[in-house]
């Protein structure tokens, strides 16, 4: 049976009795499965410098162990009737790790950054998007305008990457910003070694903690993110001690891992659809919906996610998953699943035509794609058995992989036939990010697919603030993109998290990270 996320949020992962052998101090080493494109959180793309921000940035709001919104900057907010002004009452006294004040002045430019065109932000830029105004009330008030209703704004405000920044440091510092970010956290950047680790520092001025944290400086002197791409060796460094938290385990060695007693092992459906294929719809042959919705009946993710993921997960139908409020249920019985005659007829439609075994021609040309992916090893075993799928009935698709801030950085430029892709996020304004046309090219919207309907769909999701008709509207959203068959859904995966039981008072966070502030080692 599936632990609750409040289970998990009161769940401390190491046994009591190693609190008598805890000390001040000490390196906590967490494995990174890929590199950031940079820890500049306003022009992050990647969900690891996500990850490492939950450690050196701190967010105007937070989220507490229950999932409510909580103090993060602000120690209070407040709303206007209308819903479109918003009042912040900083915490007194917060300052960047340079030591410069964090306030609302400071808070005002770190927006107005992440807002600016110039800074090309992906993530963060959206976040703030609907900010009209922001005024300076005093050194501790800050009053946000809204150019309209925004129902995930307060949401917005608990990710990561809406971490403030010192936008006088980013100035100075131009592109090296990106390398040692002028954060304010519990822990601040200080290496960044290419290929091989990002090391954390403990911040002993901390003192403006979460109100379900202790609030004060960290016990972890170091956390350091080892770099480290290949599943075994992630595992086998886990196994040595020589990182003390991997937060995926591989499916095959989730059973040996849990029963042994060196460490603690929690999991929870994961925030996000782990893995899906996405088409380029400006590229021939996907630029054909026919063919799109055929290779959707082409693939089986059952078999993608007992072959590849051992099971451990769900089969993904959609854009979002039952673990992301805004899933609509009734998009399983939507999927149009697997059916290989259908694929061919839709195919034939479209003009591509087989003679018995041989490859599907159109014109004469076999039907050929590269698909674009990350060395991530349940996404390559999931790539040869969708390729072994598709060979079957004709296709032949050649499998092209590139380090993940590579790959990002060709998706977004619309140089690939298809890829493969996953997310993590908290909410289902994930659509936006992925679907929204003024994403194409600058964000995530890598089917690089122009739709208005689809457009206004998405400004509806987020300017209606009753959340019955938000649901309705995040459903058809769901429908929409299924009509368009702008991704084949494979799998939604089970996220099994190991640590050394070394580790004393680290709390699964309902949104899926380890909750360090008052951690200690033995």
């Amino acid at each position: 049976m599936r632990r609750s996320f409040r289970t998990l949020s009161v769940l401390v992962l190491a046994a009591v009795a190693a609190l008598a052998w805890a000390q001040e101090g000490g390196t906590l080493t967490i494995v990174a499965a890929e590199e950031p494109d940079t820890l500049d959180p306003q022009k992050t793309s990647t969900a690891i410098t996500g990850a490492i921000m939950r450690y050196a940035g701190d967010t105007l709001l937070t989220k507490d162990l229950d999932n409510a919104y909580a103090d993060g900057l602000a120690s209070s907010w407040s709303a206007a009737e209308d819903g479109l002004t918003w009042t912040f009452e900083l915490k007194p006294g917060a300052t960047f790790h340079d030591g410069s004040p964090l306030d609302a002045e400071a808070v005002r430019a770190s927006i107005l950054r992440a807002k600016d065109p110039a800074t090309q932000s992906p993530i963060a830029g959206n976040l703030f998007e609907p900010v009209e105004t922001i005024e300076v009330v005093d050194a501790d008030t800050l009053r946000i305008t809204l150019d309209r209703p925004f129902a995930p704004f307060l949401d917005n405000l608990t990710d990561p990457r809406a971490a403030i920044v010192n936008v006088a440091a980013a100035q100075e510092m131009g592109d090296d910003f990106g390398r040692t970010p002028v954060l304010s956290g519990p822990w601040r950047v200080a290496e960044w070694v290419s290929g091989d680790r990002i090391v954390l520092e403990r911040n002993p001025d901390y003192a403006w903690g979460p109100s379900y944290t202790s609030g004060g400086a960290p016990s972890i002197e170091r956390i350091v993110f080892r770099v480290i791409p290949e599943s075994a060796t992630q595992v086998a460094a886990l196994e040595t001690g020589e990182v003390d938290v991997l937060p995926n385990i591989p499916p095959t060695d989730v059973e040996r891992l849990r029963n042994d007693e060196r460490f603690n092992v929690v999991s929870f459906l994961r925030k996000g659809v782990g893995l899906f294929l996405e088409f380029n719809t400006q590229r021939a042959p996907f630029d054909d919906l026919r063919v799109r919705q055929a290779l959707n009946y082409a693939i089986d993710p059952e078999v993608v996610l007992q072959v590849a993921l051992r099971g451990l997960g769900q089969v993904a139908h959609g854009v979002l998953p039952p673990s992301i409020w805004g899933y609509w249920e009734g998009i399983e019985d939507y999927d149009p699943g697997y059916d290989p005659e259908r694929a061919l007829e839709l195919l034939a439609e479209a003009g591509w035509t087989r003679s018995g075994d041989g490859p599907l021609t159109k014109d004469g040309v076999p039907f050929r794609f590269t698909l674009f992916t990350a060395p991530i090893d349940t996404w390559t075993r999931s790539a040869q058995i969708v390729q072994a799928q598709l060979a079957e009935i004709g296709i032949d698709m050649q499998i092209q992989t590139y380090e993940f801030g590579t790959l990002l950085e060709n998706l977004m430029a619309g140089e690939h036939d298809a890829d493969f892709m996953g997310y993590t996020y908290t909410n289902p304004d994930i659509v936006q990010l992925w679907f929204h046309s003024s994403n194409i090219g600058t964000g995530l919207a890598h089917s690089h697919f122009p739709s208005e309907e689809l457009d206004a769909l998405i400004e509806a999701s987020r300017t209606e603030t009753d959340d019955a008709r938000r649901l309705e509207t995040y459903a058809e959203i769901q429908r929409y993109i299924r009509d368009q068959a702008l991704w084949v859904p494979l799998c939604t995966n089970e996220n099994f998290i190991a640590m050394s039981s070394r580790v004393s008072g680290a709390v699964v966070h309902p949104e899926g990270f380890l909750l360090l502030n008052d951690a200690t080692l033995e």
